[in-house]
């Protein structure tokens, strides 16, 4: 009885420690208030994404070229997981997860390769999305980028139209973004 007494203990005071520290049982990141000039912020900003082929067969593998900067400050010695996440009609098609190191700074770019498996996908139009959300973000609304131009799959073994070909590619920047 005491030996299990003893390692319930031992499990469950790290959990204790975390949940009254008052930045870890933050979120894990501290936001400044209005006016609070010693905290700091979170912002990500998704760039550019870049969809190769754009024009492809079903069952043809899609590259997800995706760029995006961590554009606030966190206090060193904490950190933010999320995921970073791509969408074909609102659907998930590729993920990872993405962790900010400590200490992560304004302008810290970072960059991620998806592969599509189209296999098994029903051929036709597709909208892909880029998104890397953060909960805490002050500015959601360039946690995501919207490809203008839709991937568009055409039948496995099936010709491409007259005047269409396989391949090609999309690239869509952040209207938002401006260069330092």
């Amino acid at each position: 009885m005491q030996k299990r007494v003893w390692i319930t203990a031992v499990l469950f005071a790290p959990l204790l420690f975390l949940h009254g520290h008052p930045a870890i049982a933050g979120h894990l990141i501290r936001l400044s208030s209005v006016g609070d000039s010693d905290g700091a912020h979170a912002d990500l900003v998704v760039r550019k994404v870049t969809v190769t082929p754009i024009r492809a067969r079903s069952g043809d593998p899609i590259r997800i070229e995706v760029v995006w900067m961590h554009w606030g400050e966190l206090i060193n010695n904490y950190y933010e997981s999320t995921s970073a996440n791509v969408l074909a009609n609102g659907k998930v098609v590729a993920s990872m997860l993405f962790s900010y190191e400590f200490g992560a700074s304004l302008g810290d770019e970072y960059r991620h390769t998806f592969i599509w498996d189209t296999k098994g996908v029903a051929p036709g139009e597709y909208r892909i999305r880029a998104e890397v959300p953060l909960r805490l973000d002050t500015t959601p609304y360039d946690n995501f980028l919207d490809v203008k131009e839709p991937l568009v799959l055409f039948p496995a073994g099936a010709a491409f139209p007259a005047g269409e070909e396989q391949g090609g590619s999309a690239v869509t920047e952040n209207s938002y973004w401006k260069k330092l």
